[in-house]
């Protein structure tokens, strides 16, 4: 589809270059631990610690915005298909709870957005799912709470991940404003052989736009 591909070469430089400003971030990080554990003053300590979690801010938002782009080029260009296996039971599992629970939260049926079950799967959800939530809770997160599909996909990954490799967490629960890094490491969109994770997300967005190569 030539709309989609004109959409990606549009935002290609923005993508681009946010990727490799995630990638940077990603060393600085990694500086930054080996500065804490070198430090001999209490004063440094502090520093160091401050240091240390401007990165992750800075990370967060820059996710965000790498997410916010793949959002809007499913919701513009994304060509949905049918239900996965994995998505029929992950909905048929949830209607399960809900008519379980004394108290459920919401009467009606639980229904993933047809928009976003698009592209390859993870667990029982197509990552189009882990888009659509990454993006609204980065887009709402002083909300008091999300949404029932954004939550109980996060809910999904942290039972995926308990305790993920990059340090952080799918726990919308926790004290954290934004959990958009954790979204980027589970789609693979991370460092790679070129440097940055660029290339996976073009890989990503290439099938669920259905653009050939």
């Amino acid at each position: 589809m030539e709309d989609a591909r004109s959409y990606l070469e549009i935002t290609r430089p923005a993508t681009e270059a946010l990727f490799k400003l995630l990638n940077e971030y990603g060393w600085q990080k990694m500086r930054a631990f080996v500065e804490i554990t070198n430090v001999k003053t209490k004063a440094d300590l502090d520093n160091f610690k401050k240091a240390f979690t401007s990165v992750d801010i800075a990370r967060e938002v820059i996710s965000g915005s790498i997410l916010q782009i793949a959002y809007f080029g499913i919701k513009q260009h994304g060509q949905a298909a049918n239900l996965s296996q994995g998505a029929m039971r992950f909905e048929a599992e949830m209607n399960r709870l809900l008519r379980e629970s004394p108290k459920p939260r919401q009467k009606k049926p639980f229904v993933l957005p047809r928009a976003f079950c698009v592209g390859r799967g993870i667990g029982d959800l197509p990552i189009g799912m882990m888009i659509y939530a990454g993006r609204n809770q980065y887009n709402h997160s002083e909300a008091d709470r999300l949404t029932i599909v954004n939550e109980v996909v996060f809910n999904y990954m942290q039972q995926l991940w308990p305790n993920p490799k990059n340090g952080k967490s799918f726990n919308i629960y926790d004290k954290s404003p934004f959990h958009c890094w954790s979204i980027i490491w589970a789609l693979g969109w991370v460092a790679n052989d070129d440097g940055t994770g660029y290339s996976a997300f073009v890989r990503d967005m290439h099938e669920i736009m259905q653009i050939e190569a």
